[in-house]
């Protein structure tokens, strides 16, 4: 199957990328019709910065700057896939009651709560690794054994969202690039994603832009090259969608790679 594409909608003034305190909901509504125009399947959309070192926003504030969004976009391409990034179980709910079909929960701490109210509305959960939070993460980079210590907390949620009554197919893991990480443990874990790819359930890559494929003093907006490298590395071991800034790139990319395979 050709992996998918969700095209990140960061609605915060201080995401580490796209983040602007000029967002307003037309800019917001003209990067969403890009992503669709583009080939995006899947549109993510964020209210609350997880860089590390991000200063915590309140439910209020998050739910303000994606609400609006999310019921402008449902109600404008309604066929279109909407993802949630949040860690609240509030505006997880408020989001799957305007349309929402899959929460991104990058918390590492799904709760019995929000397992039950995917499960209620017949949704989709990413589950992702981590350790922390944006503020504390930095600092928690020691591992003994990496891929074996990722694997067995994400088989711990799988096992626990199974047990609140989801399925396989409502499930997606994502290993966390950049988050409780050093650049080379994130590298690690890049030429290793086939081992993930054995736990049943779908894999998400979130590689856009990060500062571990950063070199020397760049910035965001010059890490396009690494990026679309490291998700080619990603797509070469079998991940299942690319979660991404640059949304006609992944395309051309997908597309290159899907016809390379199919040479073999």
């Amino acid at each position: 199957m050709t992996p998918q594409i969700w095209g990140i909608i960061n609605a915060t003034p201080d995401s580490f990328y796209d983040g602007n305190a000029a967002n307003t909901l037309d800019t917001l509504l003209v990067r969403a019709a890009a992503h669709v125009q583009n080939g995006a399947q899947v549109l993510d959309i964020g209210g609350e910065s997880t860089r590390p070192g991000a200063t915590p926003v309140d439910e209020k504030t998050e739910l303000s700057r994606v609400l609006p969004l999310i019921q402008a976009i449902h109600a404008r391409w309604p066929r279109v896939t909407l993802s949630l990034d949040t860690r609240h179980v509030s505006v997880a709910e408020a989001g799957l009651e305007n349309g929402v079909h899959i929460i991104n929960d990058v918390s590492g701490n799904s709760s019995p709560k929000l397992f039950a109210l995917v499960k209620n509305y017949n949704a989709q959960l990413v589950l992702m690794h981590t350790r922390g939070t944006p503020q504390t993460m930095s600092s928690l980079t020691g591992y003994t054994d990496l891929q074996n210590e990722v694997k067995d907390f994400l088989t711990e949620k799988i096992a626990r969202a199974r047990e609140h009554g989801l399925a396989n197919q409502q499930l997606w893991i994502d290993v966390g690039f950049g988050f409780a990480k050093t650049r080379a443990q994130n590298y690690e874990l890049l030429k290793h994603l086939s081992f993930f790819k054995k736990m049943g359930v779908r894999l998400l890559v979130a590689l856009s832009r990060k500062r571990f494929l950063s070199e020397g003093a760049d910035t965001p907006q010059d890490r396009l090259p690494q990026t679309l490298a490291a998700q080619l590395i990603a797509l070469q071991q079998g991940t299942d969608a690319l979660r991404v800034h640059d949304v006609q790139e992944a395309r051309q990319l997908i597309s290159f790679y899907c016809e390379m395979e199919e040479t073999k």
